[in-house]
């Protein structure tokens, strides 16, 4: 008898459904993984690259073992390399584990009121970087010689907030209603950052000389910048202590110097440098030192919530933490498969 309540029960879920192709009910479906399009391997060692796919393996399996998307397909991509303009004396490889939140959508255009799709883009997205702040065009390596600043340019200061540095931003419209919101978090060692504060006296020898090159691209004609430079050279005029302040200056305000400004000053960045002596040495490349997570949310959609709540929840931020500085187990990657079965199992990356 109880078999028969049971089959009932089954067929009226179905029908209930069936009948239903509201965002609501497709919100409640079990979700699925993708394998998506891989991004470009550059500039990568092979065996290098063997350890850095099995770091990401972990990440995946991470996230993949303690969440189960609802309402949308999860596709997740991968990308390994690094560029010779980018950087020189490296110290690790920057490599990023990507996911997209694609969700189930009613088919308007089908008589069958039952037909939905998987979305084809979304604004809605999880990155996990290892040793790059992309963003910030930082990575573990100094900066090359052929860049046209010599610094690079922090809009503001990661904050500390439950063990870990973390910044949040609005992008696009911040009064919208459907506004996307940026969300970063950065795992480091023993809370210590990959970069550091660029000097007022180290931004003034490197703004003198851009305009030094200026000057010869202008084919000696020094008339044009003679009143920046000449700034330049009363500020290095003044006291080591203020010399050795924090460069912050304008944005618009780089070849053509008009003096520092506060930090928190609208417009205005603060300078930095990679701080290569962050990192621990004698390690391979594809050893991760710092861990990226940046998280994009469009706002108002219970899908996008629901999930990136899940996807948060599952990034066990001390695992990662623990996960610095150390190979991985290529061993341990061979066969291994998620031990819950009712979801579908992740690939391998």
């Amino acid at each position: 008898m109880k078999y028969i309540v049971l089959l009932s029960v089954i067929v009226f879920s179905v029908s209930t459904f069936s009948q239903n192709c509201s965002p609501e009910a497709l919100a409640k479906l079990p979700g699925t993984w993708k394998k998506g399009p891989q991004g470009s391997i550059s500039n990568i060692n092979a065996s290098d690259l063997i350890k850095e796919k099995a770091v990401l393996n972990n990440l995946h399996q991470l996230v993949s073992d303690n969440y189960q998307p609802k309402g949308c397909q999860i596709a997740y991509s991968t990308v390994f390399g690094k560029y010779p303009g980018e950087g020189k004396n490296w110290m690790a490889d920057p490599y990023q584990y990507h996911l997209y939140i694609l969700r189930y959508l009613c088919d308007k255009n089908s008589s069958d009121k039952t037909k939905y799709y998987i979305d084809v883009s979304t604004p809605t997205t999880c990155q996990i970087t290892a040793n790059a702040l992309y963003n910030l065009r930082l990575y573990a390596a100094e900066i090359p010689d052929s860049d046209l600043r010599g610094y690079l340019k922090l809009e503001k200061r990661l904050e500390k907030k439950d063990g870990v540095y973390y910044m949040e931003e609005v992008e696009g419209q911040q009064y919208s209603k459907n506004k996307i919101m940026q969300y970063s978090w950065l795992i480091t060692y023993n809370d210590t950052l990959p970069y550091m504060d660029v000097s007022r006296k180290e931004y003034l020898l490197l703004t003198k000389k851009k305009l030094e090159k200026a000057i010869v691209a202008n084919g000696g004609d020094a008339s044009e910048y003679k009143v920046y430079n000449d700034r330049i050279n009363e500020y290095l005029k003044q006291p080591e202590d203020y010399l050795s302040e924090t460069a912050i200056c304008m944005w618009n305000d780089e070849e053509r110097f008009n003096g520092f400004v506060e930090e928190n000053t609208p417009g205005s960045f603060i300078a930095v440098k990679p701080n290569l002596s962050y990192y621990q040495k004698n390690k391979k490349l594809s050893t991760p030192q710092f861990f990226q997570i940046q998280i994009k949310i469009e706002q108002g959609n219970s899908v996008f919530d629901e999930n990136i709540a899940g996807i948060k929840k599952a990034l066990d931020f001390e695992k990662l933490r623990s996960m610095l500085g150390k190979e991985p187990n290529i061993a341990s990657q061979v066969n291994k498969t998620s031990p819950n079965t009712t979801k579908p199992i992740p690939k391998k990356i």
